[in-house]
Order: C-alpha cells, then structure tokens, then sequence
C-alpha cells in the first residue's frame, strides 16, 4: 500500500484553503506545475478525485473535503510527534502554560521572565 507524503497533504490543504492552483503553489513556496503534479499524485495514492477542475474556478470534491478532515489532523499529530520530541533533547524545551495570579504577575514576572527567556531559549512559554 502507497502512503500520500506529508508535502502531498500539505499542498492539498493549502489548495482548500485557497480554491486556487496558482495562490497555493505561492503559498507552498513551489512551482505551480509542481505543485499540480503533486495533487494529481496525492489523487492517484488514494484513487479518488479530489478536486473538481474547471477553466474559471477550483472546487473540492465531497471525497475532499472529508480528506482535508483527516490530513488536518495527520499534520496536527506530527508536529504533535515533532514538539514532543524537540522537548525531550533540550533542557526545559517545548511548551510550558503558567497560571499566575494577577496581584502577584506584575511584580514578579518582568524579572523572571527574561532570565527564562535567556536560560532556555527553546521554551514557549504561555501565561494563562
């Protein structure tokens, strides 16, 4: 079984959000017959059709918009899969939510806060 490449999945879902080969292939950074090609392969991997192409306008098939559904959430997952792992190779990387209390926040946190900032630069830090 052939498996779509995460770049396929990512040109699809840039075409959904764009209903336009040129503006998508911009925003992939790529060639547009490049990025045409990719679609058809993504197409060919699943045997479906996703898009429905026409001279004036691009639409996504009711096969693609159910794809789209779930290449979000493979994207989703894998730079879930990525984060996760970053935090693991370095000292206090990846994600950190901080509650704090808000009579406290202002007179500890702008001293705090950048020596984190210095100490563990890969951290991402989200006050909450």
């Amino acid at each position: 079984m052939s498996l779509p490449t995460v770049k396929q999945l990512r040109y699809f879902l840039a075409l959904t959000e764009s209903l336009h080969f040129g503006r998508a292939a911009e925003a992939c950074f790529v060639s547009q017959s490049a990025f045409s090609n990719a679609i058809k392969e993504l197409e060919s991997t699943l045997g479906v059709q996703l898009v429905d192409r026409n001279n004036r306008n691009v639409t996504i098939s009711a096969i693609g918009q159910d794809v789209a559904i779930q290449a979000r959430l493979v994207i989703r997952d894998l730079e879930s899969l990525v984060e996760m792992t970053q935090g693991q190779t370095e000292p206090l990387g990846g994600e950190l939510r901080l509650g704090v209390i808000p009579t406290i926040a202002p007179f500890m946190l702008p001293r705090a806060l950048p020596r984190l900032r210095k100490a563990y630069p890969a951290l991402r830090l989200y006050l909450i």
